[in-house]
Parts: structure tokens; sequence; C-alpha cells
């Protein structure tokens, strides 16, 4: 097959392949427009990958969805990438549907929130009701959250009682929102304070709020760094170097702010400093550097919430496979 289109380099190269310097070579797939290009960023500049033990090489894949597919998961079924970052929902769907994934660290509570214009009055949930609401797509994690915390909160589900378009793209939503084609917009978080920045629009909710809403007491990351199960089990010091790097540039990213200036200049193109303080301080509430089986326990707790709530249908599974998750890797 073609591989994707992607914005950087794609190699063809299959499992790990030992470079010159004694590490080894890690190919990680992300979208251009996420935050992982800043993790990245520091990553490399500081060289923490090298420090771990790997070459980490990234392949910037555009936003798109083919079939009912992201850019980045064809890339990890087609074998052109080693790692990603994916949701769990995802994970376990495409577990349940025979794709061997496994989930071997989280990245974080990586949801995004809902955007309306300025002037609007759609103020929380209840006010979906007769309104043309975009999403990325119907099986975004953001549009299952809340129609679930719809659901137990105001008693009615949003994918009835509204109008939902899919955009099938994070750019192709703000070009609906824009445009005035749609009402509010479910929109990934790191897009969210740059529409907000311009006066026009305002953030009605977080996600996050809706987690807690529906019972979740401590933090459980929803996406996490993933892999196919045969890699993990050939490379497991591949897995281990690259979580280590991982969490070493999320704590220089917690504590320096500088970092942050050298991302606003150097990986988002000069961002205002009013929209890079609100993207570091919203990337610090959700990045997590810790994992074990109690925070895969609340993972399964919340799955069963979302179960109740909109249906296994509606989520395309039943239950959490098994080897869904690993904590075999964790430091």
């Amino acid at each position: 097959r073609r591989p994707l289109e992607a914005e950087g380099r794609v190699t063809e190269m299959t499992g790990a392949m030992q470079i010159s310097s004694g590490t080894a070579l890690l190919r990680a797939a992300f979208e251009p427009s996420g935050s992982p290009k800043w993790l990245v960023h520091v990553l490399k500049t500081h060289r923490l990958d090298r420090k771990h033990g790997i070459d980490l090489e990234v392949i910037w894949l555009k936003d798109q969805v083919k079939g009912s597919l992201q850019s980045f998961e064809i890339a990890l079924q087609e074998g052109t990438a080693d790692l990603v970052d994916i949701d769990w929902i995802s994970i376990a769907r495409h577990r349940a549907r025979g794709l061997p994934i496994t989930a071997v660290f989280p990245y974080g509570r990586i949801v995004g929130g809902l955007v309306a214009p300025h002037d609007s009055p759609i103020r929380d949930l209840r006010d979906l009701r007769g309104r043309r609401i975009g999403v990325v797509r119907l099986l975004d994690k953001n549009w299952l959250i809340a129609r679930a915390a719809c659901q137990k909160l105001y008693g009615f589900d949003p994918q009835e009682g509204a109008t939902i378009i899919e955009a099938l793209s994070k750019s192709g939503l703000v070009q609906l929102l824009e445009g005035g084609q749609i009402d509010a917009a479910f929109q990934f978080w790191q897009l969210i304070p740059p529409l907000v920045a311009t006066g026009r629009y305002r953030q009605v909710l977080d996600v996050q709020d809706l987690i807690r809403e529906l019972g979740v007491k401590g933090k459980i990351p929803i996406t996490l760094f993933t892999v196919k199960e045969a890699f993990a089990r050939e490379h497991p010091s591949l897995l281990q170097g690259f979580i280590g790097a991982f969490c070493e540039a999320a704590e220089l990213m917690k504590a320096d702010d500088g970092i942050w200036e050298e991302i606003g200049r150097e990986a988002l193109g000069g961002a205002e400093p009013r929209v890079l303080s609100a993207l570091r301080d919203s990337w610090r509430s959700r990045v997590m550097i810790s994992w074990n089986e109690e925070i895969i326990r609340e993972i399964h707790s919340f799955f069963e919430a979302l179960v109740r709530l909109v249906g296994s249908e509606v989520l395309g599974l039943k239950d959490i496979p098994p080897g869904t998750f690993s904590t075999a890797f964790a430091r």
C-alpha cells in the first residue's frame, strides 16, 4: 500500500533498527496540530531520547479521517509507525475488532471543550437542544462523554435533540464555526485558546469537568501511547526508553516557564503571550506521568458509567478487552 500522506519523512522500516550511536530507532506518528508537537520539541532539543537510549523519529501526519480511522491510527495499523497516542475508547474498540494493540503509558487527560460565539445564548449542555453542533466525528471521545453527561445531568441525548454535523477534521470544525454553519463546536483543547483570543468566541465548558460530573474522583487518562502487542513484546527496552524520555520532558515542561517561551517561538510559530500562557496552564493540568493498576481500575469504572448512559452500541463495544492496557513498561 502507499503510505499515508505525511508532512515529515515516512520510513518503510519495520520494527526497531539499531543506529550508529548505540541507540535504537522508534517511529512515532502524531498530528502537527496536536500538543505532542511541543513535547517532541522539548524531548529532541534536550536530547532526552538519546539520554534514554532511543532515537525518536516523528512522522507528522495530516489531520484527516479515512473511513472510521484517523490518519495516525492507520499508520499504526499499516506499520508505518511504531507508536501513536489514541484515546482508550478507540484502543479498546480496535482491540475488540481484532487489531492487537495495547496502551503502554498515559499521555494525559487529553479532552477538549465546547466553544460558541461570544454572544451565543449557549451556556451549558442544556442549551444544546435544537442547536447545530459541530464535532470532529460522532465517535470522538469529547462527543461521547458530552452525550453521557447530558443524559445524566439533564435527561436527554443531544444526539437526538440537536443537529450534529461531523467535520472529520479539527481544522474543518474551525471552518464550520467561523463560517456560521454551526452554533457551537466540541473542539480539541489546544485549538480553543487561539479561538477565544480573537474575542469572537468563548469556551462554554471543559470536557474535563464533565468527566468529574460522571463520577470520576481521581485523575484518569483519556489518551495513551499505544503500540502493537508484537512490538511491545519484541522491544520492551525501546518503550521503557520512550516512557523515561517522555516523563523527563513532561517534568521539565511542568516546572520551567522558560521552556514554554521557547515552545512559543519555535514550535508554535510565535504564539501571543496570553495564548501561550493558556496553552501552558491547560497542558499542565492534563498531562500525566503516573501509571498503575489503580488508574486502570478507575478507567474501567468510568467505562461502565459510559455504557449505562449511552449504551454499548454507541460506544462500539460492550467491554474493555483484556490486554488493552499494560503497566509492564512504566517506571
